[in-house]
């Protein structure tokens, strides 16, 4: 059947050669056409049959030179990969845009890395400012609490139960020092995340000011969590009970104990020696849009000779910072 098609084509070629020899007019010139059908047959014939002008066709001239090609008529699939193509073609155009407007800002933004670096010292301290105030809040709430569980603690055995008032009273100052707790968290997060925009800043930056073009695959992730030493994170309500227990048989066996506050998802205990006072508070901290929990372990401390609020004990600073890898050493 090839070779019978093949022969056809060369016959109208034959053909169509001796028909301009013999002086035909160039503007009536017979064409002949080139196709190959869905099975990759390849045919030559002076016309096209309708059920065959989709599949493309080269136009071939008297003299069997190729005049014209048509391309094959686009498929669904074709239509549909020109349109994907066009369209990432249009997000790489606007993506460059947006970087390139990106860069100019940054450079007029900053006018040397110094600046880069103190504008982020300058969102880290506006943070610690926030968190600052909400640690003195926390103080107040602490001192309360000792308070109430001091008057628990000097009614008589005699005495009538514990008044609905105080119990009130002491639930719902626990429960604001763990709000606070929450927001102490929350906050030392932020700092890290600034901390980790300000490093693809300065990287984007340094590049820039070399003249040369920043490569983001080599940019670092934003960091959104990244946990300090005193504190632990727990998923499941078996997990984190049992995480829990044995962070308050971590802090309960500490030295120097002289008081101790048991709460709901709380735990104060004090310890005092010749030079400061300290408290430890471990606080249980869960967000109600958050599956995670985390446990907190904060070390306050307060020089009985200065009023400094600087921790100097080393076996106390040993213990907060401890805390996480003692917890997952236990695991």
């Amino acid at each position: 059947m090839m070779r019978w098609q093949y022969a056809l084509g060369a016959t109208l070629l034959l053909s169509l050669c001796s028909f301009r020899m013999n002086g035909a007019d160039s503007s009536s010139e017979m064409r002949l056409y080139r196709w190959v059908d869905d099975n990759g047959m390849v045919h030559y014939a002076d016309r096209i049959p309708p059920t065959q002008v989709n599949q493309g066709h080269t136009t071939l001239n008297p003299e069997g030179i190729r005049t014209e090609v048509v391309p094959p008529a686009p498929t669904a699939e074709d239509l549909k990969r020109a349109a994907e193509l066009e369209r990432q073609q249009a997000e790489n155009a606007r993506r460059a845009e947006e970087e390139r407007v990106a860069n100019q800002a940054l450079l007029k933004r900053f006018r040397s890395l110094e600046d880069l670096i103190l504008a982020r010292e300058g969102r880290v301290a506006a943070v610690d400012a926030i968190n600052q105030t909400t640690r003195d809040n926390l103080r107040l709430l602490q001192r309360r609490l000792r308070e109430l569980h001091q008057q628990q603690a000097s009614r008589k055995p005699t005495d009538s139960s514990l008044p609905a008032t105080l119990q009130a009273d002491i639930v719902r100052v626990e429960e604001q020092i763990r709000t606070a707790y929450t927001t102490i968290v929350t906050q030392e997060f932020q700092k890290v995340a600034i901390r980790a925009e300000f490093d693809q800043l300065q990287t984007r930056y340094v590049a820039l000011k070399n003249n040369a073009q920043p490569n983001a695959t080599l940019l670092p992730p934003p960091a959104t969590e990244v946990l300090a030493s005193n504190i632990v994170r727990c998923f499941g309500a078996e997990n984190c009970q049992r995480d829990w227990e044995r962070a308050r048989a971590y802090v309960r066996a500490l030295p120097d104990i002289r008081e101790e506050i048991n709460g709901a998802g709380l735990l104060m205990v004090m310890q005092q020696d010749d030079d400061e006072d300290r408290l430890l508070t471990l606080v249980w901290i869960q967000q109600p849009a958050d599956t995670a929990v985390y446990l907190y372990l904060n070390l306050e401390c307060k020089n009985r000779l200065t009023a400094s609020l600087l921790c100097t004990n080393a076996g106390a600073l040993t213990a907060r910072d401890g805390f996480r890898a003692a917890l997952m050493s236990a695991n």
